[in-house]
């Protein structure tokens, strides 16, 4: 039969949307096999009642499923709803409603902790089930059997598969979930933290400078040793008084100014003002920029700074030197900005983490860098990859799209944290 792709506008009251379409014409789903399984109804439908029981029986082999029927609420529910799966499975009309019902089964199994390796062993059974009363039904007539084996398999694939894809993106929707509400925790911990410290921290630093003015005062009192300590109280108070600040970055979400920029000339404008910095890291600045980029919207403020950090983390991964580069192109309706450093490079095992708040590997490190670049990215509704060879370099990708609604926050699951 002519693929049912082929046949969208005579199809179009059948088929609601290119969803199934796309997942029905990869099939080689036809119209004729939308027949064969109809015509399969008048077989099933006496046996489902059975075929119902056997399924069951099965699962109870099993601990795992096993588990999920040891409440009688559960088990009825289950039986009920084979029981209307097995007569939709023949009534033709796979459109978006069928689609998404398949859908609800994955979310469904997922919410109850079934995973997905107990899925191919699930629709093997319905094969089991399902094949003899084809063979028996027809028996005698091998093309009919062949026609309603091969259409009954792809409606098959197709459920296994949508239910498959269901439970993968609702697991990734709890993971996320998840992880928004720990960094809320993170943020509200670090805003505490820091607000804890800096109000001693600023005393310390005020009563330093009165100290240091005695000192001064008192020629006796001013030796060397006395200066080198108080420079070395100084370093260690700037430190902390930095980490606060990243603290307090991390827990304040900014408010976004959206313009109408050129990434290229934001990247020209920050290598311009790091000109000098990257000289005295005897570090060489390379360009790859292109020059057909399309405008994107962008809070340049906050895109430099995260550019900022990059540098820092690059020139630190190259103390004897090296390269640092930018290179900017397009890709599939996205701007992507790749920076490359020729440094040590992340090994492995760290690279899994180097987005995860407080995680470092440097002594003086905060570990929020990274996770407030992510965010800032996030927030132009863009992406961050990263790739690195250890003793080779590190490449980050900064994907932004073209299309972007300022209206909208990119991620629903990032947190505000305007406390």
């Amino acid at each position: 039969g002519q693929l049912i792709l082929e046949e969208k506008e005579n199809k179009i009251d059948n088929y609601l949307d290119e969803d199934a379409y796309r997942f029905l014409s990869f099939l080689q789903f036809s119209t004729q096999d939308e027949e064969n399984l109809k015509a399969l109804s008048e077989v099933f439908k006496p046996n489902i009642s059975d075929i119902v029981s056997s399924f069951y029986q099965y699962l109870q082999k099993f601990e795992d499923t096993n588990l999920l029927l040891t409440d009688d609420i559960i088990k009825t529910r289950l039986l009920k709803a084979q029981s209307r799966y097995l007569e939709r499975l023949t009534q033709g009309n796979y459109d978006h409603q069928y689609l998404a019902d398949r859908k609800k089964i994955g979310v469904t199994h997922s919410q109850v902790g079934l995973t997905t390796k107990w899925y191919i062993g699930a629709y093997n059974l319905y094969f089991h089930l399902l094949y003899p009363l084809i063979f028996q039904a027809y028996s005698g007539k091998p093309e009919q059997v062949q026609d309603s084996l091969l259409s009954l398999t792809k409606i098959l694939m197709l459920d296994m598969q949508l239910a498959m894809d269901a439970y993968i993106e609702h697991q990734q929707l709890e993971s996320q979930h998840i992880q928004s509400e720990r960094f809320t925790a993170i943020g509200q911990l670090a805003a505490q933290v820091a607000h804890e410290i800096r109000n001693p921290l600023s005393s310390i630093e005020l009563n330093l400078d009165l100290l240091a003015d005695e000192i001064l005062d008192e020629p006796k009192a001013g030796t060397q040793e006395s200066q080198n300590l108080l420079r070395s109280i100084r370093n260690e108070v700037d430190r902390l008084a930095d980490i606060v600040s990243e603290y307090l970055a991390f827990a304040r979400v900014p408010r976004f100014e959206f313009e109408e920029e050129s990434m290229n000339a934001v990247v020209q404008k920050f290598c311009h003002f790091v000109k000098l910095q990257l000289h005295q890291s005897k570090i060489t600045l390379k360009l790859d920029l292109d020059e057909s980029l399309p405008s994107l919207l962008l809070d340049t403020e906050q895109i430099q700074r995260i550019l900022h950090n990059f540098l820092k983390n690059s020139i630190e991964a190259m103390p004897e030197g090296g390269e640092f580069t930018f290179r900017t192109r397009t890709k599939s309706e996205h701007v992507v900005l790749e920076i490359t450093d020729t440094g040590g490079g992340i090994s492995h095992s760290d690279l899994k983490k180097i987005f995860d708040p407080f995680f470092t590997t440097k002594r003086d490190g905060t570990g929020l860098g990274l996770p407030i670049a992510q965010e800032v990215i996030k927030y132009h509704q863009g992406e961050i990859l990263c790739e690195s060879i250890p003793e080779k370099g590190t490449k980050f990708s900064i994907i932004f799209p073209v299309s972007f609604n300022k209206e909208v926050e990119s991620d629903h699951n990032i947190p505000s944290r305007d406390w």
